[in-house]
């Protein structure tokens, strides 16, 4: 997670305290871990938290938690600049503003450096993801701006802390952020720069030019962001507005002109998400009255505005520069800091949730016992699988993720059957019989859950070998069903689930409810992911035992 240093003292001063427990307490309690030696404080913060990766966004989540400030909506002064967009072949998006009437000095100018660096480490991804720019606005030549790919022979500037004007490829060639960084936006001859009047600024995601340094003197700071991604880089724009906004609110916009649409940036709207009281108070179990007195000062305490409360929704506005607020579970949770966990009585998980895990804890301790007993050996495999791979088996109604890290982990699972079969397809050469088991989550569909899926507790174990017959998955089902208590109430009925074989399937059912699936799967999927041996399976679910179970579990464990 991102560390952010800092002298002591200058964030104390920040804040407005001298009191150093007072501000160790305050970072715990906003999820940071703190650490001081000397005069200098290290604090680790959450990778999600961009609006407190510096040390300005810390000492206003610390000043608001404290109540010594509240949640205020900050206007834009201005638009300074236009920014003419020929878009760039492999950096095409940028975001520009300005923060006028800066006190710069040595510790904030430092502190701002690691600031921009840290972004460009984490969120940015070492600068290809997004790139930031800082610079003197009073040494700009104009504020006409050009933003285009460039010519590397033909175009020339003073690199930053250089005298030498020299072309852009001798600056990708010469200079140690060239060497660094030079391969990632180039294209062939090709590169973007960032131009004011007929001075290139910026060469991003490499280096800016000398003529805009800042320095300790410097009043007003102009931010240039550039990406491959305009989510990213307006998220990173607006968490530096953010970090200076402490120091002046007089903020300058610029007007990106692409040439077939038109942004203003930096966009300081907040959000509006409406969270359902009766989803606050099943999760934090608080009285719905207690939400009601509590809410305003709590939000306020996490930076958020109560625009409206009724008997079922709490209209939140969300600031600007809360990038990971994605759902009103997210603002529940910062419901439960502002709060205070010590005033919460229960732990924050759902009542009927908690109840359903405990009993499922004791059904999982059983079926791990039962099955190493009947030869199966424990497996412990990740949800995520490849989409490509569920294709194969016939399976529907699954999560495929957007912009997965890679193709191999880009699904989830919506049975533990998916990824056991993975694992077989990579075991064949051990001797048989394989046995294998899994207790896990699987995520499935639900129409009427407050996001549509829901995460399920299951157990599935699988027999793989040369021969294999109904009989041998059924009696291992019935010794667990048996050890469940289960074995004189629990039913098959005859069904058909890929990628079982129709008329080897059966679905578990107890009380009319279906809590599993137990066959043979089909030869033609087996061939077609690379199997050569039979397959057999059994799966339950261990949410719907719970549930089914509650009565009986409580008597009898």
């Amino acid at each position: 997670m991102p560390v952010v240093k800092t002298k002591l003292a200058r964030l104390l001063s920040l804040i407005g305290i001298d009191n150093v427990e007072l501000l160790r307490d305050a970072l715990f309690n906003l999820k940071c871990e703190s650490e001081i030696n000397g005069e200098e404080i290290s604090i680790e913060v959450q990778s999600d938290r961009v609006d407190m990766f510096s040390v300005e966004g810390i000492a206003y989540a610390v000043r608001l938690y404290l109540g010594m400030t509240s949640p205020s909506i900050i206007e834009i002064e201005n638009i300074g600049f236009r920014v003419y967009v020929d878009i760039p072949l492999k950096r095409p998006y940028i975001a520009i503003a300005a923060v006028r009437n800066i006190n710069l000095n040595e510790d904030l100018l430092k502190d701002l450096i690691e600031f921009q660096e840290r972004l460009h480490i984490t969120y940015g991804r070492n600068r290809r993801r997004v790139a930031i720019g800082l610079h003197d606005l009073d040494k700009l030549p104009a504020n006409t701006i050009f933003y285009r790919d460039v010519d590397v022979d033909n175009t020339f500037m003073i690199p930053l802390h250089d005298y030498r004007r020299m072309s852009v490829r001798d600056v990708l060639r010469v200079t140690e952020q060239g060497m660094l960084y030079g391969s990632i936006a180039i294209n062939d001859s090709k590169h973007p720069a960032i131009l004011s009047g007929d001075e290139v600024i910026s060469l991003p995601p490499v280096i800016n030019s000398d003529i805009t340094r800042l320095e300790p003197s410097t009043k007003s700071i102009l931010i240039d962001v550039t990406g491959t991604d305009m989510k990213a880089v307006e998220v990173v724009l607006n968490s530096i507005i953010h970090a200076l906004t402490i120091h002046s609110k007089s903020i300058m916009a610029a007007e990106i002109l692409y040439p077939h649409q038109k942004l203003v940036t930096p966009n300081l709207a907040w959000r509006r998400i409406s969270v359902d009281i009766d989803f606050i108070s099943t999760w934090l179990g608080l009285e719905k009255e207690y939400i009601y007195h509590k809410a305003g000062l709590a939000l306020s305490r996490t930076g958020y505005i109560l625009s409206s409360a009724n008997k079922k929704h709490l209209e939140v506005l969300v600031p600007y520069y809360r990038a990971d607020i994605l759902h009103q579970v997210d603002v529940v949770e910062d419901m439960a800091i502002g709060i205070g966990y010590n005033n919460i009585e229960l732990e924050p998980v759902a009542p009927i949730e908690m109840k359903k895990r405990k009993a499922g804890r004791i059904i999982s301790s059983i079926l791990r016992e039962v099955l190493v007993g009947l030869g199966y050996t424990e497996t412990n495999t990740l949800t995520m699988v490849p989409s490509k791979f569920l294709e194969l088996i016939n399976v529907t109604d699954f999560i495929k993720i957007v912009n997965a890290p890679s193709t191999e982990m880009d699904a989830l699972r919506n049975s533990l059957l998916q990824s056991m079969l993975i694992l077989l397809v990579n075991a064949q050469h051990l001797p048989l019989p394989i046995k294998l088991f899994e207790i896990g989550d699987v995520i499935l569909k639900c129409d009427g859950c407050y996001n549509r899926w829901i995460n399920e507790q299951r157990a599935a174990w699988v027999i793989m070998d040369s021969e294999i017959k109904f009989e041998d998955i059924h009696a291992d089902l019935y010794v667990v069903l048996r050890e469940l208590m289960l074995d004189n109430v629990a039913t098959i009925k005859r069904c058909f689930k890929p990628p079982f074989i129709n008329g080897r399937c059966g679905c578990i059912e107890l009380n009319s409810t279906s809590i599993g699936v137990i066959g043979e799967v089909d030869p033609e999927v087996l061939l077609r992911i690379g199997i050569e041996y039979p397959v057999a399976c059994a799966e339950l679910s261990i949410d719907q035992l719970s549930i089914a179970l509650k009565s009986r579990t409580r008597n009898s464990y």
